[in-house]
């Protein structure tokens, strides 16, 4: 029989009350009991869902950007591998988290990346046109550590995970997380702000891309 493998789930949350009780249940109902959600200078309930729901919290102070909170969550964590969960996921199931677990527990691969898969036209096309910027992950702690300019590279997180893989050259494997979406920027803050937060999405991504990494 496989060894459960130990695993704290890490979910960055930038104002994400309406949604991130949902993916910290899913986690518990998985059977992931080490849960901590990065509160990234969140001034809505973030912070009170993710404790309700039964999540440890790290409240930073001032928005640090995704790639920030990613590191700071890491730096907290103990345990030797990270599921990195989006806070705004929606249709997750607790089939989607272990199915991004076995590739790594039976040794098929040494992390994951989940895709959507038929939850949604706008979330499956962005995922499936660029998959190496996947937010779900599950992946050595170490790993995460030691990725290069990770507390500054803001969205560009993905880039700076994927960077580190290469350098280790761990085996990735997709999984894919049918049913599964996320809230688009667009539904969440309206249609011009949330636009504009797709761009600077796209630019953090391509500043981290073209520099010095």
């Amino acid at each position: 029989m496989m060894q459960p493998l130990s695993i704290t789930v890490l979910i960055p949350a930038f104002n994400e009350a309406r949604t991130v009780a949902g993916v910290v249940g899913v986690a518990k109902a998985a059977g992931l009991t080490q849960i901590l959600v990065v509160s990234d200078g969140s001034t809505d309930q973030t912070v009170q869902q993710a404790q309700e729901a039964g999540a440890e919290v790290l409240e930073l102070q001032a928005n640090r950007g995704k790639g920030g909170a990613v590191k700071a969550g890491a730096l907290a964590a103990q345990t030797p591998y990270l599921m990195l969960l989006d806070a705004d996921l929606l249709n997750l199931t607790p089939q989607h988290l272990t199915a991004m677990q076995e590739p790594v527990q039976s040794g098929k691969a040494d992390t994951t990346a989940g895709l959507f898969s038929g939850g949604g036209l706008v979330t499956d096309f962005g995922n499936r046109a660029t998959p190496q910027w996947s937010g779900q992950r599950l992946i050595p702690r170490a790993t995460i550590l030691a990725a290069k300019n990770l507390e500054t590279a803001g969205y560009g997180v993905e880039v700076a995970i994927n960077d580190q893989i290469a350098v280790e050259q761990l085996r990735l494997e997709y999984v894919n997380l049918t049913g599964a979406s996320q809230v688009i920027k667009e539904q969440k803050l309206g249609l011009v702000a949330g636009f504009a937060r797709r761009l600077k999405m796209y630019w953090q991504i391509l500043r981290y891309s073209t520099s010095k990494r």
